[in-house]
């Protein structure tokens, strides 16, 4: 951290200048006032949620509200949002923001995407200049967002509150299927390692077992070059899972494997698609051409 922090607020003080505006959105909904959430209703009854597990289910889904969030306020604006993959049963919300907005949805888009990547720093040096104010200041306010970014950058704050409930609930149980925004081509990372199943997906009842199977692959030294391959070609890159990432290839993605099963797979794979695969290992060769 004591390095993380000046790098973050170096690299943000030398490119501010080229952000028009911050958007933050954070949720409000305290327990107290409102002890359940209400959510299903279509294709099958209602049921109550408690509302901390509610917040908990909020946190893999935020990406896209807190775009839906921005979008709400400016409806005849007209841009394209880069929106970080997440996981989500079918809402409101989604439905809207798809129906009106021009969207990309970004595969590990905080590790391949610079604009999302960039929002991930401005959050956490948000958290630490909130942290490291006085008890007044600490709060996620906006005139304490304004104060910890005065003069940097220009901010705007808007919260989710009960109001906004009827659309940011869940309305059933199918997973919202981003598949038709998916930005394309994609790298895919193929390991015979079974332990890596499942790191795409957020568990919210265990979340700290999924960090910690993401970290794990993220240190090997193939997943990092792949992930480079992707974030310099303007890729997105996905760990491969046979059971939910079939839908996901298509011609022109990348396909590196690690393992005599991988391999097969990744030729199976080529059957149907025109794709590139390549050695994990040969993927820093692909590199130096870059």
């Amino acid at each position: 951290m004591r390095r993380a922090i000046p790098f973050a607020q170096k690299l943000i003080d030398r490119t501010s200048k080229h952000v028009a505006q911050v958007h933050f959105s954070f949720a409000v909904l305290p327990s107290g006032n409102m002890p359940t959430v209400t959510v299903g209703g279509e294709k099958a009854g209602t049921y109550e949620v408690k509302t901390e597990v509610f917040r908990r289910n909020l946190a893999p889904m935020f990406s896209y509200i807190s775009a839906w969030n921005y979008w709400r306020y400016r409806r005849e604006e007209k841009c394209k949002m880069v929106i970080d993959a997440f996981s989500s049963k079918e809402t409101y919300a989604w439905r809207e923001l798809t129906k009106s907005c021009d969207i990309v949805v970004v595969s590990h888009g905080d590790e391949v995407h610079p604009l999302i990547s960039y929002a991930d720093i401005v959050a956490f040096l948000t958290d630490v200049k909130l942290y490291n104010a006085e008890e007044d200041g600490r709060q996620l306010t906006k005139p304490n967002l304004e104060k910890a970014w005065d003069g940097v950058f220009s901010v705007e704050a808007t919260y989710i509150d009960v109001s906004a409930i009827s659309k940011i609930k869940w309305i059933n149980d199918d997973q919202i299927d981003y598949t038709p925004y998916l930005q394309k081509p994609t790298v895919f990372f193929i390991s015979d390692d079974l332990s890596a199943k499942g790191v795409n997906t957020e568990i919210v009842e265990e979340p700290v077992k999924a960090v910690k199977k993401s970290k794990r692959m993220m240190a090997m030294q193939p997943v990092k070059d792949a992930i480079r391959l992707a974030a310099l070609s303007g890729y997105s890159f996905r760990f491969y899972d046979p059971y939910q990432d079939e839908k996901y290839v298509a011609d022109g993605d990348i396909v590196v494997y690690m393992g005599e099963a991988s391999k097969k797979t990744a030729e199976y794979l080529d059957d149907g698609f025109d794709i590139e695969i390549i050695k994990a290992k040969n993927v820093k060769n692909k590199l130096k051409n870059l």
